[in-house]
């Protein structure tokens, strides 16, 4: 499962879930570490990602940021949302969906 959030000003995000020591990356920065269970984080502008097997709940005030979630590792990532394209202008479309691609996912083939 893929989760992107763009976040458009600094916020605290809550994040619940099931898995431990799923990364939140950043676009072009470092990267965080998230616990099971609930933890929250203050996040400033950028593009996130988070890779995981089990849905992650990600809350907060939704005015500074938007989440999408692509269901299987294999999906190619939904374009950004309209706000994101504006709000981090000049937005590299092929950059975003580079970052928001994973690398290891293989494609089922039917023989």
């Amino acid at each position: 499962m893929q989760t992107a959030i763009f976040v458009y000003q600094p916020t605290l995000i809550k994040f619940s879930t099931s898995e431990s020591s799923l990364q939140l990356c950043r676009m072009d920065a470092d990267t965080v570490l998230l616990s099971a269970g609930d933890t929250a984080q203050t996040i400033v502008p950028g593009i996130y990602k988070i890779i995981s097997s089990q849905e992650v709940l990600i809350g907060g005030d939704s005015s500074a940021f938007d989440v999408i979630v692509a269901f299987n590792k294999t999906d190619i990532p939904p374009p950004p949302p309209s706000r994101a394209t504006t709000s981090f202008a000049p937005l590299d479309a092929s950059a975003v969906q580079a970052f928001l691609t994973i690398a290891e996912a293989k494609a089922v083939v039917n023989p």
